[in-house]
């Protein structure tokens, strides 16, 4: 992190990897499965600016699994800068820093979580902070005829920060 700084930590909350697939098969070789999910623990993990170990703005308080499956983290970001990023919109993504250890045909043997990052989009899909401070700053509106057309959305999303108003 930057040098000592006495700014007041931003609490954010969001989706650190998305639900896995319902079939149980993997989009990427680093994501995780829903037992992976179920055992993971970023408690203590360091946060990043875009995967840059020599960036540290942070640090992860808590993870647990979602109501819909999905890697929901707690932290704090505390580097100045990185603050004024997330809360002008320029850093809402988050991902995950996985490393995995190979077998010789390329199997994976181990995948572990190294760090989570703050960034401008994260790789996998929803990997938002929605949260800002107990704040949503992130919602998800679907526009469609059909109740089914409805359901299906979920990858249609506007970002609203809490001090914008809808009308």
């Amino acid at each position: 992190m930057s040098a000592a700084t006495t700014t007041k930590p931003l609490a954010i909350r969001g989706v650190a990897h998305p639900p896995p697939p319902r079939h149980g098969g993997r989009n990427n070789r680093a994501d995780l499965t829903r037992a992976e999910i179920d055992g993971t623990d970023l408690r203590g993990k360091k946060l990043l600016r875009e995967h840059n170990h020599g960036d540290e703005v942070g640090t992860v308080l808590a993870s647990w699994k979602g109501r819909d499956g999905s890697l929901r983290i707690a932290a704090n970001v505390e580097d100045a800068l990185a603050i004024e990023q997330v809360k002008k919109g320029e850093m809402r993504g988050l991902s995950l820093g996985t490393s995995m250890i190979l077998a010789e045909d390329g199997s994976v043997a181990f995948r572990g979580q190294d760090e989570l990052s703050i960034c401008e989009e994260g790789k996998r899909p929803g990997t938002w902070i929605d949260t800002m401070n107990g704040v949503p700053c992130r919602a998800v509106e679907c526009f469609s005829k059909s109740m089914a057309g409805a359901r299906k959305c979920t990858q249609c999303a506007k970002m609203i920060s809490p001090s914008t108003n809808p009308n």
